[in-house]
């Protein structure tokens, strides 16, 4: 039911955007504007914890990113198998398959500039087939898409544009983090 009155809110709200000139749906690489959530409570909603590769551990390591992402810094992921709770800020992390190159996507609903949603989506095809690190990465970029965050020219965070096997955001990213909220 949630889910339902989430999507009608959040259809209503670019409806509204479009019509009054505010905000709009971005990918994260497209965004221009400074976004950021209202409240700095979000939850990151695993679709994909049920997935795990042939020794047991997690093709998308969702929560040792948001945990990650969770440490030293004004924002309080909170991660979750079992749904978002109601009328919460939610980032919704799935697998689906995306066409090569791609290796993630985050979507971005917002109003203005303030984040309404989030979808992360990564790609089966790169889970299956690369190794844990790069699989962390992607995890970790998209993350922190879903903070608001954008592509860095850096080499040492995980948000960088450029392929890297960095699993991990950096003081930059924290200290970014820390201007926004």
């Amino acid at each position: 039911m949630y889910r339902i009155i989430a999507q009608v809110m959040v259809f209503a709200a670019l409806v509204a955007s479009s019509l009054f000139g505010a905000g709009g749906v971005s990918t994260a690489q497209a965004a221009t504007n400074f976004n950021a959530w209202a409240e700095p409570v979000i939850y990151v909603y695993d679709k994909t914890s049920h997935i795990d590769k042939k020794d047991g551990s997690p093709v998308w390591p969702v929560y040792a990113a948001a945990e990650r992402w969770d440490n030293g810094n004004p924002v309080d992921y909170r991660y979750t198998t079992k749904g978002c709770p109601a009328e919460s800020q939610c980032v919704i992390v799935k697998q689906a398959e995306l066409a090569s190159p791609t290796v993630g996507v985050t979507t971005i609903a917002r109003v203005g500039t303030e984040i309404k949603a989030v979808t992360v989506v990564l790609d089966t095809t790169f889970g299956r087939t690369n190794s844990s690190a790069k699989r962390r990465n992607v995890t970790c970029h998209e993350l922190g898409h879903a903070l608001g965050l954008k592509h860095r020219s850096e080499t040492t965070t995980c948000l960088t544009s450029a392929a890297t096997t960095k699993k991990y955001p950096d003081a930059t990213d924290i200290k970014n983090l820390n201007d926004m909220y």
